[in-house]
């Protein structure tokens, strides 16, 4: 129980950290940034909260910010960017990422075992959206999260 616990811990950290990010690209636009907690109750593991955001701009809601939760299969976790036209997941990897083990069995003799990443564009521990069409992962930075801000709420920057 000890070790989901911690698992969570690093879950909220990271949630987090990346809000930390989200506020002061929102912000440096005029959005209004509001803090929330979300209670997670993910199987296997001890309920938790995670802070979430609700991001608006002259009273209009235009998304929120939610962790769904540390226990995610193919990532470290997943945090949602929900608006009222569109959802996008960011997920945490670690790494290069999940990836694809390959061993060839060659007359009964198990061959050397080849590894290679699940997805391109995963270069470091971070937060990522996938590109669902062409399976690619994109870190998300500021430039990307103020296009899927666009893309939920329907919201133009200027």
């Amino acid at each position: 129980m000890e070790q989901h616990a911690e698992k969570a811990q690093l879950f909220v950290e990271r949630v987090r950290a990346f809000l930390v990010r989200a506020r002061e690209w929102c912000t440096e636009r005029d959005l209004t940034v509001q803090d929330n907690v979300v209670e997670l109750n993910e199987q296997g593991m001890p309920k938790y909260h995670a802070p979430s955001l609700h991001i608006s701009k002259d009273g209009v809601s235009l998304a929120k910010i939610e962790p769904l939760g540390a226990a995610i299969i193919g990532a470290q976790g997943r945090i949602d960017l929900i608006g009222p036209v569109a959802r996008h997941a960011f997920l945490f990897h670690v790494g290069k990422g999940p990836g694809i083990s390959i061993r060839a069995i060659v007359n009964g003799q198990a061959t050397s075992e080849t590894s290679r990443p699940m997805l391109s564009g995963i270069d470091g521990d971070d937060w990522y959206w996938i590109e669902a069409k062409v399976r690619r992962a994109k870190r998300v930075d500021e430039s990307l999260f103020l296009d899927l801000l666009t893309d939920v709420s329907d919201y133009e920057f200027h």
